[in-house]
């Protein structure tokens, strides 16, 4: 069945569990391509997208524009050192973890500062390490590093925290029913099989709801092993890495609630409200896109640059080859959901050091189009994907980081 996006498969897959947003594109809904859709024996609702159904070039897409740059002032308690973690209120007041030392500095929504959260240390309302996510009136810091998670109101008051898990230094989410995800490690079974990537949720209160799994596909992954020996001939270290620009599996929270996720070898993402089912299947046509060469080697000089002082120059030139670095990019590399539902999904090809490219999947499913960012967003720092917004950590005029705003105009 053929159908057009938007309007016709809203209503279908708001009851599958995708989350029904109002992304509207510019120009006549009948004008634009159709999305396809398919209900499978499992029930799972499959959408494809041959084309964007929603802009083929830069006079109808969105509109991203730049409406506010943080950088602080030097020497002050506005100055952003090592921005991470970033979260939105209601109110359009900013929270940012920075770091060195340990601190979250809460901006208002024309950039100036309006108070501080916690700090550095071990005591009531303290972190070492801060992952933060803003739903509310309610502020949640995840410490892996002392295996804490706290909770504070807007106005930066400690309100209470709870044991929680260690080491597992990745994002928290609180969805749209107040559950607050904590990455979490659970014991592989007696075979020493793990059910994958695991997420406790717990409720404001700190009391446990249930844990959820997003079941991680590693069978293809390809790794370089770095052994250092001594002079007797045992192994002292080893290092284990992935291979650069491999395919991998990439997830991000949905804020209705569970995931979206997906193996970047090919473009297709699926939505999960529990993690280990699937309600909608979402897929657009897709060509690799060559790789580089000069990426390909640049990436190899940098794992050798970064083991030669273990293993030696020499041994990291026989393990980081060049060979094993695809010469295809994957389908994405990162997936954000925004306030709306639509599925931001960046790609490599077409991202460098002065802007960012991603594609846009609407909350019905449909491919919508390709947007480029005025600005690079630094990629493994601080997002939030809000409602009308996009907030981000990217790199100043002289070098420092920036915490920026880019408005969608739609």
């Amino acid at each position: 069945m053929t159908i057009r996006p938007v309007r016709a498969i809203g209503p279908v897959l708001a009851m599958a569990g995708l989350s029904l947003g109002t992304a509207c594109a510019r120009g006549d809904a009948a004008d634009r391509p159709l999305a396809t859709v398919d209900t499978l024996p499992s029930g799972v609702i499959r959408v494809h997208s041959d084309r964007p159904t929603g802009w083929a070039d830069s006079s109808r897409a969105w509109k991203l524009v730049e409406t506010l740059r943080i950088e602080g002032e030097d020497g002050t308690t506005s100055e952003l050192v090592e921005p991470g973690a970033i979260g939105v209120d209601g109110f359009g007041r900013i929270y940012v973890v920075d770091r060195k030392p340990a601190i979250i500095k809460v901006f208002d929504s024309t950039g100036a500062l309006v108070r501080t959260i916690g700090g550095e240390g071990s005591g009531p309302g303290e972190f070492r390490v801060a992952f933060l996510a803003v739903r509310g009136a309610t502020v949640v810091v995840h410490d892996p590093q002392q295996s804490r998670t706290t909770v504070f109101d807007t106005t930066g008051t400690f309100v209470r925290s709870w044991v929680s898990s260690c080491c597992f230094w990745n994002d928290v989410a609180i969805d749209a029913a107040d559950r607050i995800y904590i990455p979490t490690w659970i014991r592989p079974d007696s075979a020493g099989e793990s059910r994958g990537n695991a997420y406790t949720r717990y409720r404001v209160d700190g009391t446990v709801i249930d844990t959820l799994f997003i079941p991680t596909r590693r069978k293809d992954t390809r790794e370089w092993v770095f052994v250092s020996k001594g002079k007797d001939g045992k192994q002292q270290s080893m290092m284990s890495t992935t291979v650069p620009l491999t395919p991998r599996f990439a997830s991000t929270f949905h804020p209705e609630g569970g995931f979206v996720a997906g193996w970047t070898g090919e473009f297709k993402l699926l939505r999960s409200p529990s993690g280990e089912d699937t309600t909608v299947i979402i897929t657009r046509a897709w060509t690799p896109d060559p790789i580089p060469e000069s990426t390909r080697r640049a990436e190899v000089e940098s794992m050798v640059k970064n083991t030669k002082d273990m293993v030696g120059e020499a041994t990291a030139r026989t393990i980081a080859r060049l060979e094993d670095v695809p010469t295809q990019a994957p389908a994405y590399t990162t997936l954000q959901v925004d306030l709306d539902g639509n599925v931001w999904v960046r790609r490599m090809i077409g991202s460098d050091s002065t802007r960012t490219t991603f594609d846009v999947m609407g909350p019905d499913g449909a491919w919508l189009g390709r947007l480029v960012t005025p600005v690079a967003i630094q990629e493994w720092s601080g997002q939030f994907f809000g409602r009308g917004a996009i907030y981000a950590v990217a790199e100043g005029e002289d070098g420092r980081p920036a915490i920026i705003r880019l408005r969608v105009d739609r």
